[in-house]
């Protein structure tokens, strides 16, 4: 689709209609490209076309230069992009007068209430579209946004991502796309500036309604009646109002319950920012739900005259591939309780860390949680989408890879975070046996290799950008506490980001890059003479799962071995962040300390997920001790290990894409039974095992 003659209401309108009215005859085809942004919804003679909501798709969808951002990031990105959707209207119209309808809602586009990360604000809700129609001679009649196309103000008086909607209901109006219908009020559009921005046509899944749950009453407090959908979502409430003209109906949301039996916001971002949505009654009864936004939430009150007719569960529309048994209660729910966190963080084709408070696309959460992903969700599509994001983010001129894709601000640090754009290829790669996206993104790897390199000093990455965050690992355990040191974790993912370069380089018939070779052994040196004791053979004082990081790029040594198994035999509990909990685990099943990693899985501790069972969660949280968000699926990264590990699914070294596996459980002698699946690029793997009476491992199907 060109990108030229767009159309907008006024400056005023958050969710403008636009109506344009035209003549069928009998058609061969009828085709429609648009692009309405923030979201549009599309209806023809007052019919709602397709069952997308929330689209198209989050992008980078212009430059941002000038707009106050809260981290010192502002060189321009790489590339920006909007997506388009088609459609095939044939089944929607009629012979004779017809009519395209479009209501358009802010998203992403024109987000302006929170401005914690910066005043992301691209312009007012717009929309471009191209109706081709083929007669049945051949004869094509071209359709396209111009001033023809009316509009008017609709019944949605105010909507944003974060915070929710306000319906007027008396305004609003069913006749408002069927032909003849136009009634008052309606204006011709206004042509606008075209952003500047690639179309591209949207292949990857939309956000859709997947499910719908019954809530359940939960008590009444202070006139509100409070319900509890029986597990963490995203989505809306459908509800139905009945009260006088005028008179509101208030909805709100949250994950948790206070002590006295209200709402509790803290998780989702506090009192200052509610998920909120509100309806002023119509003449007669009337359904609504908010149409340009989704809630993270397991509870919600209503005041007023309303009451809920069910729950709409929204995210990407993503197929769960995978199921996962075993004989003990934590893993089984660490595995629902995962997949449960990355669907209801999964928007618009965008894995994101939270589903209220922030939303955003942060590197570090969907790299850790990749394969876990891969292996359990069907979300190739999706990942494919989101590299794309991650390339067109990129800094221009010096290829760093910021810590959120598309590019919306937040913080965090240079490896962990921008590692992203080398570990999601290689992932990708290795779990698909596609090397489609390590070949898109070579060069951008190599440029955020010099990145690094520019912000090291004596072989460790010291530094990211003047003012801004450069950390390591994120939500250790504990405050205060002993802590990895920034520039260990940043040279971690430096040393593996230049491992990846020569393995990418190699798979793609590159020439290997001239510098990483001798990149490699400085940083390695400088690694080991910073950080490595010889007294003791540990790493950082071994806090926080450094060894294992030091393992897992092969420069520990025996003692250093000896020295991570001592001290987690004895505490017996995790003391990591989201990297170092996915790498100690990883590395002692890896090295044959299984029943260790079982038990720091499943031991309920101050920092376990035995003990985010113990309180009720569906989702995982944000931080061990539960104080921040309630469903964030970064602590999911191990959940890959009941695959690999617990049900033994290995790839043989040197393979992609499940070409040559076999079935190897590890030994974990606590466990009694496990059985699971997953789908690969060449089938379905079942595995099944139980132990024998005499306690030995038999496996029963794989």
């Amino acid at each position: 689709m060109r990108n030229l003659h767009w159309i907008q209401g006024d400056c005023r309108c958050e969710s403008p209609l636009f109506r344009r009215e035209f003549r069928a005859g009998p058609l061969s085809s009828a085709k429609l490209e648009i692009c309405g942004l923030g979201f549009f919804r599309l209806y023809v003679n007052g019919r709602r076309v397709g069952d997308e909501e929330l689209v198209p798709v989050w992008s980078n969808y212009s430059s941002l230069l000038g707009c106050r951002a809260g981290y010192p990031v502002w060189e321009e990105r790489a590339h920006y992009r909007a997506y388009y959707l088609s459609y095939d209207l044939r089944p929607y119209l009629r012979e004779g007068e017809n009519v395209l309808g479009v209501q358009l809602g802010n998203g992403w586009y024109h987000q302006t209430r929170r401005t914690a990360e910066g005043d992301f604000i691209y312009g007012f809700p717009k929309l471009r579209y191209e109706l081709t129609l083929t007669a049945l001679d051949g004869t094509k009649t071209l359709i396209e946004s111009d001033p023809r196309t009316l509009w008017k103000e609709s019944e949605i008086l105010e909507n944003n991502i974060y915070y929710g909607e306000v319906h007027d209901l008396r305004k609003r109006d069913p006749l408002w796309c069927e032909p003849g219908q136009a009634g008052a009020g309606w204006k011709p559009s206004r042509p606008v500036h075209a952003p500047e921005t690639e179309l591209v046509r949207q292949n990857c899944p939309a956000d859709r309604i997947i499910r719908r749950l019954t809530p359940m009453p939960a008590g009444e407090k202070d006139g509100k009646r409070i319900y509890d959908c029986g597990e963490n979502i995203t989505g809306w409430v459908n509800m139905r109002c009945r009260g006088k003209a005028g008179e509101p109906v208030t909805v709100r949301h949250s994950e948790e319950l206070a002590p006295d039996g209200g709402l509790d916001f803290v998780s989702c971002g506090g009192e200052g920012q509610i998920q909120e949505d509100r309806y002023l009654c119509g003449e007669e009864p009337a359904s609504a739900h908010p149409k340009f936004c989704w809630h993270g939430f397991r509870y919600f009150s209503v005041e007023g005259p309303g009451e809920p007719e069910d729950v709409s569960v929204v995210h990407t529309d993503i197929a769960l591939t995978s199921g996962f048994r075993c004989s003990n209660p934590v893993l089984n729910w660490l595995y629902e309780a995962y997949v449960r966190s990355q669907l209801g963080n999964i928007h618009g084709s965008v894995p994101s860390d939270c589903p209220h408070r922030e939303r955003l696309g942060y590197t570090g959460d969907g790299q850790i949680t990749a394969r876990s992903a891969m292996l359990t969700l069907g979300v190739k599509r999706m990942y494919g989408k989101w590299m794309e994001d991650i390339l067109d983010s990129a800094g221009a001129d010096t290829g760093h890879i910021p810590h959120t894709a598309p590019f919306f601000g937040g913080g965090g640090g240079p490896g962990g975070w921008g590692g992203a754009v080398f570990l999601i290829p290689m992932i990708y790669y290795e779990e698909y046996g596609d090397l489609s996206l390590l070949k898109r993104a070579y060069p951008a790897i190599l440029r955020w290799l010099d990145y690094m390199e520019s912000r090291s000093e004596n072989g460790l990455v010291v530094r990211e950008e003047e003012g801004g965050w450069c950390l390591g690992d994120w939500c250790a355990p504990g405050e205060p506490r002993p802590s990895l040191p920034e520039p260990f974790v940043n040279t971690y993912y430096y040393i593996r980001g230049l491992r990846a370069a020569l393995r990418a380089a190699e798979l793609l018939g590159e020439t290997e890059p001239p510098f990483a070779a001798e990149r490699l052994l400085a940083s390695e040196a400088a690694f080991k003479e910073a950080y490595y004791d010889p007294e003791t053979g540990s790493f950082c004082g071994g806090v926080n799962g450094a060894d294992a990081f030091a393992i897992d790029i092969s420069l520990g040594t025996d003692r250093t071995w000896r020295s991570l198994v001592a001290k987690y035999c004895e505490c017996s509990k995790l003391d990591t962040g989201i990297f170092g909990t996915d790498v100690l685990l990883d590395v002692l099943f890896r090295n044959g300390e299984a029943g260790l990693a079982y038990n720091l899985m499943v031991r309920r501790t101050e920092a376990s997920y035995a003990r985010m069972m113990a309180a009720g969660a569906t989702t995982l949280w944000e931080t061990w001790d539960g104080g921040a968000s309630h469903n964030h699926p970064m602590f999911g990264g191990p959940v890959r290990l009941l695959f690999t590990e617990v049900l033994g699914i290995r790839q043989r070294p040197g393979t992609a894409g499940y070409a040559d596996y076999w079935v190897k459980p590890a030994n974990i002698p606590a466990l009694s039974w496990a059985e699971g699946w997953i789908t690969t690029p060449r089938g379905r793997v079942f595995v099944r095992w139980e132990r024998d009476a005499q306690g030995k491992l038999r496996i029963c199907s794989g």
